[in-house]
């Protein structure tokens, strides 16, 4: 929706003031995050644009913020009767996205590598997240591994991503998403896009699966684990199968 915005210019030395048009107020905080309708405070435009100065007025707030508009038109000579149109704002305090316990311990590294591409995300500088995602994924599957097959630290170490999503990723619904994940990132990094109908968006969805898979799976191994009953029950299992593979050896004797 179109607004109206008051704001000074200069022209051959002199102060003007005029109501400049832009296409949107922004409708939330870039520093607490919140859903606000902001104090419009100053505004001036000059040939990069025109920068409105508001307050956020949220009583655990009112910081001050710059949201940057751009013209709308490349011809010049009709700057200031042409719309302008929102494009960022600053400064921006990033929010870091918050895991779970069990993903932390599994991979504290995944978790501080992921939110570093994200700060790289929310500063606009999505030329290089993508490959701090993809980094991240890393982490996250090779950790997991060694979490699951200790014994294999080394060989798990030092094989590529999508080797040790197919060699030692057991369940389906994790090396599904992971090799998914795995593909995704590896054609942002490259010169062209491989997987042009998929973005960034895309990505952080599919690894985003990739961690509530893993999550769940090692929950479930756990509580099965630690259940008295299914350890009792685990136990009459293996004794029936010493049972009847000393019967099929007797048999055999006979």
């Amino acid at each position: 929706m179109t607004t109206i915005i008051k704001a000074e210019y200069e022209i051959d030395l002199a102060l003007h003031t005029k109501d400049f048009k832009v296409n949107k107020i922004q409708d939330f905080c870039p520093l607490c995050h919140s859903s606000i309708k902001p104090v419009y405070r100053y505004a001036w435009m000059d040939k990069r644009g025109l920068q409105a100065v508001f307050e956020c007025p949220k009583e655990n707030c009112h910081k001050i913020f710059i949201a940057y508009y751009r013209l709308s038109t490349l011809d010049e000579r009709s700057k200031l009767e042409t719309e302008y149109y929102y494009s960022s704002s600053e400064p921006i305090r990033v929010k870091e996205k918050a895991f779970s316990e069990t993903v932390t311990n599994i991979s504290p590294q995944f978790c501080e590598v992921y939110n570093e591409a994200q700060i790289a995300e929310q500063r606009r500088l999505r030329n290089i997240c993508s490959a701090g995602y993809r980094r991240a994924l890393e982490f996250l599957i090779k950790d997991y591994l060694i979490h699951e097959k200790k014994d294999e630290k080394e060989e798990i170490e030092n094989k590529i991503l999508l080797d040790c999503i197919e060699q030692y990723v057991d369940d389906l619904r994790i090396k599904e998403c992971a090799k998914m994940a795995a593909w995704l990132s590896d054609g942002e990094s490259h010169y062209y896009r491989k997987w042009g109908d998929k973005d960034l968006n895309d990505l952080k969805v599919i690894i985003d699966l990739t961690v509530n898979w893993i999550e769940s799976e090692s929950l479930a191994k756990k509580i099965i684990e630690e259940m008295p009953e299914t350890k009792k029950r685990k136990k009459r299992r293996k004794g029936k199968k010493e049972k009847e593979k000393e019967r099929e050896e007797s048999d055999q004797d006979n």
